[in-house]
């Protein structure tokens, strides 16, 4: 599971163009539209995974 992560991670790094402390931190401060929304997508798919999948996997 860590290494599907892994690599999950390294893809959704290269599809949107930086990570996400790039993007969080350098992007907004630049005002660029694209690392808002950046940003709101990696925070909502953060709030899913903790609070609605991990759950469900951890029962197993």
């Amino acid at each position: 599971m860590l290494v599907g992560g892994g690599f999950l991670v390294g893809f959704g790094t290269r599809y949107a163009g930086g990570c996400t402390s790039g993007h969080s931190i350098m992007g907004l401060s630049n005002l660029q539209w694209p690392s808002l929304v950046a940003t709101i997508m990696f925070m909502a798919g953060g709030f899913i995974m903790a609070n609605l999948i991990l759950p469900f996997i951890l029962q197993l």
